[in-house]
């Protein structure tokens, strides 16, 4: 399979991560999509505890064909994870009490395609079948007119790729007690932000207090963090969003009260990238990627922090994320101020 695709980077660069692996932790295909007579897998990297309650964090890349960084920052963690816990104590000490699981690249046939959607025509965040509450912007927030006009929603049927990821979320989020999901992308703005649910509303995301909890963290430990934390509604609202979906599910579908699940999504500032290198907005991939070897570099290690924080914070979510009453009540008043 690898000499079939060996022009495609990106998968070959994870398959070059499974066989680096060596024994400390594991490889396994999701799923696979067929496309054009070739077979395109959706591989998971699973470390650590393999309890199915255990507290996880749970990274993922390339929803979107065009934005190619998102995987590369994740393949970029992914590499250097392996790496490091081969000698690190402390690391591996962490996953002695919690699982970390990366699914580096979930719409492979998109980034063989270089295009935001499948190989279907199909946005993959706008394909949950969640309806938008209010009027979200026309065609940005989810269209049902064609497969040939961006942002399309697809049919009643779930895309492949999304049914992939809805058995992998029945598989390792729903059992688990405690979930922090992180989803990487790029394209609006000039500002990285750390955009939570909702997508699909206004109203207030019930776990928003915790989000205050681990933002209030992050600003203490690194008071000169690059992102914006905010809900996803605050910049537009659109259908279908996965995590709204999934979040909807888990809360629903849950088998004790005090599970908890807290989708986060990435949205690098592309912007800033075109601002440095106007040129590279005539390429459809200019659009997503810094296209300079030297800026692609950077971002790559850019996040790195972030991600080794929320590891280390699923580690003692009984610190932040199960705050007494009052504590609770400060926070969700908190949180209306900041965001609703």
């Amino acid at each position: 399979m690898i000499s079939e695709l060996s022009f495609f980077s990106e998968l070959n660069e994870i398959y070059a991560c499974a066989q680096s692996l060596d024994g400390i932790g594991t490889c396994q295909e999701e799923g696979v999509v067929d496309y054009q007579g070739k077979r395109f897998p959706i591989l998971s990297f699973s470390f650590g505890l393999q309890d199915p309650s255990a507290p996880k964090l749970v990274l993922i890349g390339g929803i979107h064909g065009l934005e190619k960084v998102g995987t590369h920052v994740v393949t970029a963690y992914l590499r250097s994870f392996i790496r490091l816990v081969k000698w690190d104590p402390s690391l591996q000490a962490l996953l002695r009490s919690s699982t970390l699981i990366v699914i580096p690249l979930a719409n492979p046939v998109g980034m063989y395609r270089r295009t935001r959607s499948n190989g279907n025509g199909v946005d993959l965040m706008r394909n949950s079948g969640v309806n938008a509450a209010g009027n979200p912007l026309p065609l940005v927030g989810g269209q049902s007119i064609s497969s040939k006009l961006p942002w399309y929603r697809g049919t009643n049927t779930p895309e492949p790729e999304t049914q992939i990821l809805k058995q992998f979320f029945i598989d390792n989020i729903l059992p688990s007690n405690f979930t922090v999901l992180l989803d990487i992308h790029s394209g609006f703005g000039l500002l990285d932000r750390l955009w939570f649910p909702y997508a699909y509303s206004k109203e207030v995301f019930p776990e928003a207090y915790r989000v205050v909890a681990l933002m209030e963290l992050l600003n203490h430990c690194f008071p000169d963090h690059i992102y914006k934390i905010e809900p996803q509604s605050r910049t537009y609202i659109t259908h279908g969003d996965l995590w709204d979906y999934f979040y909807l599910e888990f809360e629903n579908k849950k088998r004790r009260s005090e599970q908890v699940f807290i989708p986060l999504c990435l949205e690098m500032g592309s912007w800033h990238w075109i601002r440095k290198n106007p040129k590279q907005v005539l390429s459809p991939l200019g659009i997503f990627n810094p296209i300079l070897p030297h800026r692609l570099k950077r971002i790559q290690r850019r996040h790195l922090t972030l991600i080794d924080f929320l590891l280390k914070a699923i580690n003692c979510d009984e610190e932040w994320a199960k705050p007494p009453p009052g504590q609770k009540k400060y926070l969700e008043k908190k949180a209306r101020e900041r965001w609703y």
